[in-house]
C-alpha cells in the first residue's frame, strides 16, 4: 500500500478542523490589498461582533444569505472563519486548506519544519501544534492544537460581543431600543420586530445571542 497517499487525505481532512483555531494564535501577515477590505466586508456583516455570521445578519448581504446554506459545513446555523467565501485564498498568509496541501511537497501527509515555511501562520506557530516535538505536524496535533483553542476563541467572541453591544447601548440601560440599533447597528434594523420575541421595544442581550441559533 502507497502510505504517502493514505496519509496525504487523513491530513487534509484535519486541516479543515484546525484553520480556524490556529488563525486565532496565529500572529498575522501583513495584509494584502485586497485583505482590510474583506476584513471589514465581514465586520460590517458581523454586527455584533461575536466573530461568526448568523442567518439574521446574512440576511443583509443577499449574495452571502443566498449561499448561506452552502457555506455553513456544519450546519450549526453560523458561518466562522473557516466556513466564509475566502477561506480558500492561497498564498503564505492564508489560512485555507490550500496551501497546507502545496506546503505537504513530499506527499507524505505531514508538515516538516521546512514545509512550514510556507504557511505564515503554520511557520510562527509551528513548535506549539508539533506536540510531540518530532519535527512534523499530522492530523491528530492540528486537531488538538484546535481543540486546545476552543476556550480562547469563545472568550474571545464573549469578549467582542460584549463590547459591540455596550457601544450600541447609547443610554446604557442594558438594553437596545430600535433607535439605538438604527443608529449603530443599522443592519439589525429590518431584523429588529424579530429578535424581539417578547415585544416589549428592545433587544437584550440574550436576544440577539439566541439570534444565532
Amino acid at each position: 500500500m502507497n502510505h504517502r497517499k493514505l496519509f496525504r487525505p487523513l491530513l487534509l481532512a484535519a486541516a479543515v478542523a484546525a484553520i480556524a483555531g490556529a488563525a486565532v494564535a496565529a500572529p498575522q501577515a501583513q495584509p494584502s490589498d485586497a485583505q482590510p477590505q474583506e476584513h471589514s466586508r465581514h465586520a460590517r456583516i458581523d454586527v455584533n461582533g461575536d466573530g461568526v455570521i448568523d442567518r439574521t445578519e446574512a440576511a443583509a448581504n443577499p449574495r452571502l444569505a443566498a449561499k448561506f446554506d452552502e457555506l455553513d459545513k456544519n450546519r450549526d446555523g453560523k458561518i466562522d472563519a473557516s466556513e466564509r467565501p475566502d477561506k480558500g485564498r492561497h498564498g503564505r498568509g492564508g489560512h485555507g486548506i490550500q496551501p497546507l496541501i502545496e506546503a505537504d511537497k513530499d506527499q507524505d501527509g505531514r508538515i516538516s519544519r521546512t514545509e512550514a515555511g510556507q504557511v505564515l501562520w503554520l511557520e510562527k506557530i509551528f513548535a506549539e501544534v508539533d506536540g510531540n516535538r518530532d519535527g512534523y505536524v499530522v492530523r491528530s496535533e492540528l486537531r488538538s492544537y484546535h481543540e486546545k483553542l476552543r476556550p480562547q476563541r469563545e472568550a474571545e467572541r464573549a469578549k467582542r460581543f460584549d463590547e459591540h453591544f455596550a457601544q450600541a447601548d447609547l443610554n446604557h440601560d442594558g438594553k437596545l431600543s430600535r433607535l439605538e440599533v438604527s443608529e449603530k447597528m443599522p443592519q439589525l434594523s429590518e431584523s429588529f420586530a424579530f429578535m424581539d420575541e417578547d415585544r416589549d421595544g428592545f433587544l437584550t442581550r440574550d436576544d440577539l445571542r439566541h439570534s444565532r441559533h
